[in-house]
């Protein structure tokens, strides 16, 4: 993972969430303002991708792609990120808490090889530009939920698919491309994608 900034759109967040989200990287700040350890990249996907995307639901499990260019060392920028839960106000003044989910990995569900293509940069309010934080594409998050397919990923699908800038036609695609190489049973993520597209195209029908 090695991600070149330009060029790439970008989202302001304007969620509790969301702005929580940036912020919890800021803890690296001390870390990369000098610039003498390089530069430090995050992908995040799961719950909290599905949120910057829909404004939907959210996550307090933080699933991301964490990869570190320069000299710091990627266990300890792990280890220092997963120090401490953040805590937020939402919208409604509760307290949330964020903690990245070390067990993460982008290995343990389809994911199509060109997904870094197709990231989107969180708009950050820090001062530190060697802190890049990206969120995956909707459709590279709906693929990466056809592995654990429970209830809530297949509702996540649902709402990443009618967003109005993805093409269901793309996702097929796509999807079935990252299937073609994946580790794991073809067969059933063939099923979950044949479930998530009748799904889709029944709910169109409807409307």
């Amino acid at each position: 993972m090695a991600i070149e900034p330009t060029g790439y759109p970008a989202i302001e967040p304007n969620t509790a969430l969301g702005r929580a989200l940036v912020d919890f990287f800021d803890v690296l700040e001390p870390v990369y303002a000098s610039g003498e350890h390089g530069v430090f990249q995050v992908i995040v996907f799961g719950g909290c991708a599905v949120h910057i995307h829909t404004q939907s639901r959210g996550s307090a499990d933080i699933d991301a792609e964490v990869a570190s260019h320069g000299h710091a060392d990627k266990s300890e920028i792990i280890a220092l990120l997963g120090e401490d839960a953040y805590v937020f106000s939402d919208e409604e003044g509760v307290s949330q808490m964020l903690e990245l989910d070390l067990s993460f990995n982008t290995t343990l569900s389809p994911l199509h090889e060109d997904y870094e293509d197709r990231v989107v940069r969180l708009v950050t309010q820090s001062s530190v530009p060697n802190v890049e934080v990206y969120v995956a594409s909707a459709i590279d998050v709906a693929i990466s939920k056809l592995g654990r397919f429970g209830e809530r990923d297949q509702h996540d699908i649902q709402s990443l698919l009618r967003l109005p800038h993805v093409d269901i036609v793309e996702f097929e695609r796509l999807a079935r491309e990252a299937i073609g190489y994946y580790v794991g049973d073809h067969t059933r993520i063939l099923g979950n994608l044949s479930i998530v597209l009748d799904d889709y195209h029944h709910s169109e029908g409807q409307s």
